[in-house]
């Protein structure tokens, strides 16, 4: 009886020193889901981007925010002349910007969240370290900043997104 429990310890004991913790790991790879209240949308704040391809770098720490379309982005595709619809709904919907202070705009869709790992909801007037980026909130929009270049973007409660 006493080397079962002492065998079932020593495995609970490896299986933990095995299993990576759950929270906001800067190392490549990684990246935390955020929604935002004002204005409303969804982000991934991600400490590296190592590239679809082993061997091939991709665009390093980012942030990638998304909503139905931001109103400073180009258009995709432009509307026909005679088109009467919603003209937001044709901007793209993600704004980009990486830790070297590259921006862009682009059409796609950050997925759903991967069980067990929920979004973290980035409550106003609160700021957050997330990734190597600090994520300020104020009721006039949000700021992600990276920690170790200065660079990042401001999009304000009108979804107007400014790169720095």
């Amino acid at each position: 009886m006493r080397n079962i429990a002492g065998t079932a310890a020593m495995i609970a004991g490896l299986a933990l020193t095995l299993v990576p913790l759950a929270g906001a790991d800067p190392a490549a790879g990684h990246g935390t889901y955020v929604r935002i209240q004002s204005p409303p949308m969804r982000c991934e704040v991600g400490s590296d981007d190592s590239g679809p391809v082993p061997g091939v770098p991709g665009m390093g720490p980012n942030v990638v925010c998304q909503t139905a379309g931001f109103p400073n982005s180009p258009m995709d595709p432009p509307p026909s002349p005679d088109w009467t619809g919603d003209p937001l709904v044709l901007h793209q919907d993600q704004a980009i910007v990486t830790a070297s202070g590259q921006f862009n705009w682009r059409t796609a869709n950050l997925g759903m969240a991967l069980p067990g790992q929920p979004d973290t909801v980035v409550v106003e007037g609160q700021t957050y370290q997330l990734q190597g980026w600090t994520v300020v909130a104020t009721g006039n929009g949000i700021t992600f900043t990276n920690d170790a270049t200065g660079h990042g973007m401001v999009i304000d409660s009108s979804y107007n997104v400014n790169s720095f």
